[in-house]
């Protein structure tokens, strides 16, 4: 995301583990030298944020979790997303134009 030069970022997590560690400066664990990393990142980046949110509320990044799992690559960027992806989100869109009729 930063070398495609996007300045507004929003990362959410249902793993509130995590979003505590990177957000509390907690250093401790196998994992740590990957939160410092991803808190260098977020104190660059000014417009960057990461938030907790609960995994019903983002079924795209609960659904993209599940297929990183899957997925014998170490690291893949989507230019569009994969089918699965675009079944949630237009599930998401009817959903919220039918929350905003009622």
């Amino acid at each position: 995301l930063q070398k495609q030069g996007y300045d507004n970022v929003i990362i959410q997590s249902d793993n509130l583990e995590n979003v505590i560690s990177i957000c509390e400066s907690k250093f401790d664990g196998p994992k740590s030298s990957l939160i410092r990393r991803i808190q260098q990142i977020l104190t660059f980046e000014e417009k960057w944020s990461l938030n907790y949110v609960l995994r019903e509320t983002n079924r795209v990044a609960d659904a993209l979790a599940k297929m990183v799992l899957l997925s014998d690559e170490a690291l893949h960027i989507f230019e569009d997303p994969p089918l699965e992806i675009k079944v949630i989100l237009k599930e998401d869109s009817t959903f919220d134009n039918l929350s905003t009729i009622y």
